[in-house]
C-alpha cells in the first residue's frame, strides 16, 4: 500500500465515524463524496426522521419506541459508515472475492447475506425506509386510516425483496447454486438443480410468504397477550391480513422486477 493510500484509508476511516453524528452524513459527503448526493439526502433524511421519532417517544416517556428509534437511526448510520471504510481501503475494492468450496452453515449463510446487505448502502437504506416510518408513526396511525397499513407492508416487501436479491447473489457468488441446492436438499427436485433466470425471483417469493406469515403470526400472538400491547397492534379480520400479505409480495416482486431489468444493481 502506496503512502497515498493509507493516508486515504486513514482519513476515510476517520470520518466513516460521522456518520453515527446526527447530520454527520451530510459533512461527510462535503469531505469525502464516497456516496451520490441522492443516497446522502436519503440517509440524511431518515436519520433526521429517526432522531425526531426519539425526541418525540422520549417527551411522551414512551421508553419502547425510543429504543426502537434509536435502533432505526443506528441501522441507517451503519451503511454509510461500512461504504466509507470500504472505499477508503483500496485493497477492498480491488480484490474481488473468489468462490470458495468451505462448509456450509447456516450461521455462515446468514452472516454472509447480513453483511452483503449492510455493506450495499442502496439495498441497506431502501429496506430501512418502512422500519424509520414505523417508528416515527409509533405503531398507532398505522392501524386508525384505511389503506396506510397496506402502504407500509407494500414498502416492508419492497425492502425485504431488496435485501433478500443482495443476501441471494452474494451468498450464490461465494458458494455456488448447486452447492447450495445440494445443502437445503432441493437437488433432489429436477426443477432446481440448475440455476434458472426465474431462480431468485422464487427464492424472493419464498422469504416474503415467510417474513409476512411470520408477522401475522406476530402480531396475533402480541395482541391475545394483551390487547393494549406496547406495539399499538390492534386485532384485524382476515381480509385484512390477506391485504397485507399480498401487498408484502407485490412489494417485493417489483423490487425484484426494478433491481433485476431496471436499475441493474448486480
Amino acid at each position: 500500500m502506496s503512502v497515498d493510500e493509507a493516508g486515504q484509508e486513514k482519513k476515510g476511516s476517520s470520518l466513516g465515524f460521522l456518520a453515527f453524528v446526527p447530520f454527520g452524513t451530510l459533512l461527510i459527503h462535503v469531505f469525502y463524496r464516497s456516496m451520490p448526493l441522492k443516497w446522502v439526502s436519503l440517509a440524511s433524511l431518515l436519520n433526521s426522521v429517526s432522531l425526531f421519532s426519539i425526541y418525540e417517544n422520549i417527551t411522551r416517556n414512551d421508553i419502547l419506541w425510543s429504543v426502537f428509534g434509536v435502533w432505526a437511526f443506528l441501522t441507517v448510520c451503519t451503511p454509510v459508515y461500512l461504504n466509507i471504510v470500504k472505499t477508503s481501503n483500496p485493497s477492498c475494492v480491488k480484490k474481488q472475492p473468489a468462490k470458495q468450496s468451505a462448509k456450509i452453515t447456516f450461521t455462515n449463510l446468514f452472516w454472509m447475506g447480513s453483511k452483503s446487505v449492510f455493506s450495499d448502502y442502496r439495498t441497506s437504506l431502501l429496506a430501512k425506509i418502512p422500519l424509520v416510518i414505523q417508528v416515527q408513526a409509533a405503531g398507532s396511525i398505522l392501524y386508525q386510516v384505511f389503506g396506510v397499513d397496506w402502504i407500509m407492508h407494500a414498502l416492508a416487501g419492497f425492502g425485504i425483496g431488496a435485501a433478500v436479491m443482495k443476501a441471494y447473489d452474494t451468498v450464490v457468488d461465494h458458494y455456488g447454486y448447486s452447492n447450495l441446492a445440494s445443502y437445503f436438499r432441493l437437488d433432489r427436485f429436477q426443477t432446481f438443480r440448475v440455476e434458472r433466470k426465474t431462480s431468485s425471483a422464487e427464492f424472493t417469493l419464498f422469504s416474503l410468504v415467510v417474513a409476512a406469515l411470520t408477522w401475522e403470526l406476530l402480531e396475533r400472538v402480541a395482541y391475545f397477550a394483551s390487547p393494549a400491547n406496547l406495539l399499538r397492534i390492534g386485532a384485524e379480520p382476515l381480509w385484512n391480513m390477506v391485504g397485507d400479505i399480498i401487498f408484502d409480495i407485490v412489494g417485493g416482486l417489483t423490487a425484484w422486477f426494478l433491481i433485476s431489468y431496471k436499475l441493474k444493481w448486480k
